[in-house]
């Protein structure tokens, strides 16, 4: 993903005596690591070096919380999300954070597991029969870990070093993207079988449970062509390749989020590129 500064304007308020809107501070994010799309609201939510913002449907952004600590993986599942990665420099915490809970109702956040333990570069969340069932990256082992009781215990699995996760609809089938091709899991992280006929993909992901659509899993390559399969071993690329020129960060999200002016790019920091 593009790392580049962006700021983003909240709203102002209005000064009484002149009734002249007064812009507050810029929220300033240096770099973003996961952005989620609740198709029930519209709205938008991304996983920042400095905290997770909000994106409402109308373009305008918030902070979540007061916790400004660096998001390396989020997950959600309606109303909450789940997110790892590492303390903000002020907080007396552990390096790795473990798994912490956000509750989008109370904006309340919570620490659940592994705190110290683990830092996941990417996660993925389904509801199933026992509960929700979630998977991440460590990434300081490469292991991917499962836990199918909310985030509260963990599962060890296998190293392949992926950079991406996805269950399919019943969290059953565990998809991950590597360097080698994409492989399959169907034991709960523990062994993964390749599927040789995919396209080498960087990033996958999987419809809601409940989406019409044939296409149950979406994937980018690497030459940034969009990919979908409804069954995770045929492929069919449905084009949109990554133009000549890189767009800027704020191009990509007002495009895709509908931001406008809401967000520009630091003119020192951008073109930068990174994971």
């Amino acid at each position: 993903m593009a790392v580049a500064a962006l700021s983003v304007t909240v709203a102002g308020c209005t000064s009484p005596a002149t009734d002249v809107p007064i812009a507050e501070e810029p929220i300033v994010v240096s770099h973003v690591h996961a952005v989620d799309l609740d198709q029930r609201t519209g709205a938008v939510y991304v996983a920042t070096h400095d905290g997770v913002l909000h994106v409402a449907a109308d373009g305008s952004v918030e902070r979540l919380g007061e916790w400004g600590g660096d998001v390396m993986g989020m997950a959600r599942l309606g109303d909450t999300i789940y997110f790892s990665g590492h303390p903000a420099l002020d907080e007396n915490l552990p390096a790795n954070i473990g798994v912490y809970e956000l509750d989008l109702v109370g904006e309340g956040f919570a620490p659940i597991s592994l705190v110290g333990d683990v830092d996941f570069h990417s996660m993925t969340i389904k509801e199933s029969p026992g509960g929700s069932t979630l998977a991440g990256i460590d990434s300081a082992t490469g292991q991917v870990m499962v836990s199918r009781d909310g985030a509260g215990s963990w599962m060890t699995g296998a190293s392949i070093g992926a950079r991406s996760l996805s269950w399919d609809t019943a969290a059953e089938a565990l998809y991950a993207t590597t360097e080698q091709g994409l492989l399959v899991s169907r034991d709960d992280g523990m062994t993964f079988t390749p599927l040789d006929e995919a396209p080498l993909l960087v990033l996958i992901a999987s419809s809601p449970e409940g989406a019409s659509t044939d296409a149950f899993l979406v994937g980018v390559d690497v030459d940034g062509y969009i990919h979908t399969s409804a069954d995770g071993v045929t492929w069919t690329s449905i084009g949109l390749r990554r133009p000549s020129r890189m767009p800027s960060l704020s191009e990509v999200m007002a495009r895709s989020f509908r931001l406008g002016s809401a967000v520009s790019v630091d003119p020192m920091m951008a073109g930068q590129l990174g994971t």
